[in-house]
C-alpha cells in the first residue's frame, strides 16, 4: 500500500533487501510488515494507547513496550497536526474494526477480503499523508533490527510451544498451519491478538508479549485439530451435552461461543494452551477463574482431561473414552 518514494533510491533498495520473513522449524512465517506498522503509528499518533501491561497501585500507568514508546516519541509532533486530525476524521467516519484496515492495507489488488476492506481501500489517503508526513517508512527502516529482534524471539517461544503441543497430543497428523503467516507488532498493547483473513492465508497479529504471542499462536494451530476430534466425539459425549443444555441459558454465552461443540473446542484448546505454558499447578484455579470470566465454565474439567490422557497415545485415539468417563 505504501511505497518507498520517500527515501533516496539506494536506501529504498536496501530496505527491500532487508529480510523481513523468519520461518519456525514448523513451518509458521513470522513477518515484518510495514502497512502495520504505519497503521498503529497512526494510530497512536491519534490517541490510541490501550495496554495490558500496567505498573503497581497508585498509578498504574500503562507499560509499553520500548519500541512503542520510542514511535510516540518520534510522532509527538503530529499529534495536533491538520495531517493526523484527518487521521481521527477517517477513523471517526469509517469505525469499522481495525483488521478491516489491516486487511485493506494489507492486500494486494486482485486478494480476496472482507466487504469492508473493500470499502476502506479507496479511503486511505489520509493515512497516505500522514505515512509521508511522518517519514514512517524511515522509521520504521530504522527499527527494523529492533523488530526483527523481537520477531526472532517470538520465533523461539512458538516453536517451544508447538513441541510441547505436539508432545502432549501425540498424533502425527497434527500439523502448525502454513498458511498462518504472524506478524509481531510492538506498537499494540502487550496482550494484543488480531486476525483477518486475506485469500486463503490468514493473518494473525500479535502484541510485544512473547509468552502471550506464543499462546494466541498454539491455540490457533491446535485449534482445528480438536475442533476435529471434537466433532467426531460430541455424540458419546452425553455428560457434556446435557450440561451445555443448562449452559447455552445464559444468552451471553451462546452469543459468543454458539453452540456445544464450539464451546467444548474452545474449553479442550484452552486448556492444552494452558498446560504447555509451564504453570504449576496452583495456577489452575487462576486460569479456571479466568476463563470463568470469559463464561467459559468447562475449564476445570478440560484440565482434568488433558491430565487425564495417557501419555505417548494420540489424543484422537483416546478421545472417546475420556468425553464419556469425565464431564461437566
Amino acid at each position: 500500500m505504501f511505497a518507498l518514494l520517500t527515501l533516496p533510491l539506494a536506501l529504498a533498495a536496501a530496505v527491500e533487501d532487508a529480510p523481513t520473513k523468519i520461518f519456525t522449524e514448523s513451518g509458521v512465517e513470522i513477518r515484518l510488515q510495514e502497512e502495520v506498522f504505519q497503521l498503529f503509528a497512526a494510530l497512536n499518533a491519534a490517541g490510541y494507547s490501550e495496554e495490558s501491561e500496567r505498573r503497581a497501585p497508585p498509578l498504574s500507568a500503562p507499560v509499553y513496550h520500548e519500541l512503542r514508546v520510542e514511535v510516540r516519541d518520534a510522532l509527538r509532533e503530529l499529534r495536533d497536526q491538520p495531517v493526523t486530525d484527518e487521521v481521527r476524521k477517517l477513523f471517526e467516519a469509517n469505525p469499522y474494526p481495525v483488521e478491516d484496515y489491516l486487511a485493506a492495507m494489507v492486500a494486494g489488488p486482485g486478494d480476496r477480503i472482507s466487504d469492508n476492506a473493500k470499502k476502506l481501500r479507496s479511503r486511505l489517503g489520509p493515512l497516505e499523508k500522514f505515512a509521508e508526513a511522518a517519514s514512517l517508512t524511515a522509521l520504521f527502516d530504522r527499527l527494523a533490527e529492533a523488530q526483527r529482534a523481537l520477531a526472532k524471539g517470538l520465533s523461539t517461544e512458538i516453536e517451544t510451544g508447538l513441541g510441547r503441543a505436539g508432545e502432549v497430543i501425540a498424533d502425527s497428523k497434527f500439523r502448525a498451519p502454513t498458511s498462518m503467516v504472524v506478524i509481531p507488532n510492538p506498537l499494540d498493547s502487550h496482550d494484543a491478538y488480531r486476525s483477518f483473513e486475506i485469500g486463503t492465508e490468514r493473518f494473525v497479529v500479535v502484541g510485544p508479549g512473547l509468552s502471550s504471542g506464543r499462546d494466541r499462536i498454539v491455540y490457533t494451530a491446535v485449534e482445528p485439530y480438536i475442533r476435529a476430534v471434537v466433532d467426531r466425539n460430541w455424540g458419546v459425549a452425553s455428560k457434556w451435552r446435557t450440561h451445555w443444555d443448562g449452559v447455552k441459558l445464559s444468552k451471553r454465552i451462546l452469543r459468543r461461543y454458539k453452540d456445544g461443540k464450539n464451546y467444548m473446542t474452545v474449553a479442550l484448546a484452552r486448556a492444552l494452551v494452558h498446560r504447555i505454558g509451564g504453570e504449576e499447578e496452583e495456577a489452575d484455579d487462576i486460569f479456571v477463574d479466568e476463563q470463568a470470566r470469559e463464561g467459559m465454565r468447562w475449564a476445570r474439567i478440560a484440565n482434568r482431561v488433558w491430565a487425564k490422557a495417557e501419555p505417548g497415545v494420540p489424543f484422537a485415539r483416546q478421545a472417546r473414552g475420556l468425553v464419556t468417563k469425565y464431564g461437566p
